[in-house]
């Protein structure tokens, strides 16, 4: 017996093998080379350091992992630096980062600093007083200016320590960076300025859902 020839058939199987071949070079490959929300109390290679005295800078003796609004976070910090390297990356064209920032206290329009690979990426005052204008999202120092807790994803949480009664003592951002890449190593370094010197009780900062990926096209 003949089998008929389905015209809409081999259309269709045609054109979905037209679609899958083209497609095929134009996906994106994405690696998640770090993750972490610090839930288990783990800083997987993330090195934090700042004054350990008054005259003493240095890597921190212990886990800066605490508690925020019932979450697990990776500070409190002030004029404090929290770091992390890769090596022997896989090929890539993109390097991702994002995580969500978490100003406490006493900002008003101080500096929050972000490098990759020793480049500055983000340079930027923020302010949780609403009397005091920010720099972000532009960089510290350019105009316009904007009011306290722009582009943030919430402004109305209790401070940590100074503010921790004040409806209006933390902010929330999340942040979200990429840039051009194809080295095999990365270097992050997330750090603030200003302000009197180990003085978390003031001004202070922290970190969550910290993720990174690779992609390539």
């Amino acid at each position: 017996m003949q089998l008929k020839k389905n015209p809409v058939g081999l259309l269709y199987l045609f054109g979905a093998f037209f679609l899958l071949n083209g497609c095929v070079k134009d996906l994106t490959h994405i690696k998640t080379i770090y993750d972490n929300n610090f839930e288990n109390g783990n800083l997987k290679g993330i090195t934090t350091a700042g004054w350990l005295t008054d005259i003493n800078y240095g890597v921190f003796p212990f886990n800066k992992i605490t508690t925020f609004q019932n979450n697990k976070v990776l500070g409190t910090f002030n004029n404090s630096s929290a770091s992390m390297s890769f090596d022997n990356l896989t090929s890539h064209t993109i390097v991702r980062v994002e995580f969500d920032l978490y100003l406490h206290d006493n900002w008003q329009n101080n500096l929050f600093v972000m490098t990759m690979d020793g480049e500055y990426r983000l340079i930027s005052g923020f302010s949780n007083d609403s009397t005091v204008e920010q720099a972000y999202p532009n960089w510290f120092n350019q105009v316009p200016t904007s009011p306290a807790g722009n582009q943030a994803q919430e402004i109305y949480l209790p401070g940590f320590f100074s503010k921790q009664n004040n409806i209006r003592g933390s902010s929330h951002y999340k942040i979200v960076h990429s840039l051009p890449h194809t080295k095999s190593t990365f270097e992050l370094v997330l750090s603030d300025a200003g302000g009197e010197r180990n003085d978390t009780c003031s001004r202070s900062w922290s970190i969550d859902n910290i993720k990174i990926v690779t992609l390539e096209n």
